[in-house]
């Protein structure tokens, strides 16, 4: 989140006065490096961003010259599937994936100006065909009739709406993605509904399952093949109290057996948001290690995930085994 309306005025995030993420890039260079984006993009602010505008609080609205640190530290692809798409209104379902074209930056899950509202979209990497499949169950206003279309699913519809691109993806990609924004806020585990979609999703074919929205971290669990992340909490994000400032970055490695991708490197790299001189990660270290680890392996062991991670050095890792 890189600045926004709250109550009565606007508080920006003043990344190009200090680069937030700067201590945590080595841990973002990847293939492909994909981050939920919560901050819509405008030219201009409304309001001169100096006042309330009568709109509600808690609006995420930035300019173009913050959100160009993203590609600078290796993010080039971002989810827009969220409940902040609206914070600018029509404007910022249009611009904002505009601006991020222009900034070098590719989008999934951002609105359309015609059907379907779900869709596939495909990423190639080196020399692999990958399937992004992006939604969110939470919205902070209802569509209006003439919005552009956006990945919105009531929970009950998700399953029903996802699970059939889900099995079409697979007879002609590589690697099969779900980025969902779903579930309660605050909370440390997801609810009932979220782990058997999570778990349909994987047997319909995917090979992961990204979630976001409570602003906890979650448990990480294996289930069959797959990996589901159920919340990945904030990262860069200025809300850092306990146990809001845990986080971390999700490494998946992916290889190929038997002529079938397989995942066979799944690793949490823990960090922590610290406040100053404005909120950012860092790389979880000494004592805030184990505040993670403890938090973190207790909630992946709990049933029904029952996940065991194990400490390696500075990172979590669970088993992926490839078939021999």
């Amino acid at each position: 989140m890189f600045g926004g309306y709250f109550d009565d005025h606007y508080d920006p995030q003043e990344v190009e006065l200090h680069d937030t993420l700067v201590d945590i890039d080595a841990l973002l260079v990847s293939d492909l490096t994909l981050s939920n984006l919560e901050t819509t993009i405008t030219r201009k602010l409304p309001n001169g961003g100096k006042a309330h505008d009568g709109k509600g609080n808690k609006r995420f609205v930035t300019i173009p010259e913050r959100i160009a640190i993203l590609p600078k530290h290796h993010i080039k692809t971002v989810s827009l599937a969220n409940n902040h798409q609206y914070d600018n209104d029509t404007k910022g379902l249009v611009e904002t994936p505009e601006i991020l074209a222009e900034l070098g930056i590719a989008t999934i899950g951002a609105a359309r100006t015609s059907p379907p509202r779900f869709r596939t979209e495909s990423i190639d990497v080196k020399g692999w065909h990958l399937a992004f499949i992006a939604a969110t169950t939470e919205l902070n206003r209802s569509p209006r009739k003439d919005d552009p279309l956006i990945a919105f699913s009531d929970p009950k519809l998700l399953r029903g709406e996802l699970e059939p691109l889900i099995v079409a993806a697979r007879k002609n990609h590589d690697l099969v993605f779900v980025v969902v924004h779903w579930g309660l806020q605050y909370q440390d585990a997801p609810v009932k509904w979220q782990i058997d979609s999570a778990h349909a999703f994987i047997d319909a074919g995917a090979d992961a399952v990204i979630g976001h929205h409570p602003h906890h971290l979650q448990g990480i669990e294996r289930y069959r093949d797959g990996l589901i992340a159920y919340s990945l909490g904030n990262f860069s994000f200025p809300n850092a109290k306990e146990p809001i400032r845990q986080t971390g970055v999700l490494r998946l490695g992916f290889t190929t057996k038997a002529a079938k991708a397989c995942l066979e490197l799944a690793v949490f790299h823990p960090a922590v948001q610290q406040r100053s001189p404005i909120t950012h990660p860092v790389p979880a270290k000494g004592e805030l290690l184990a505040l993670v680890e403890k938090r973190f392996f207790g909630l992946s062991m709990a049933k029904p995930l029952a996940t065991q991670w194990r400490l390696d050095g500075e990172r979590f890792v669970t088993t992926a085994v490839c078939p021999p």
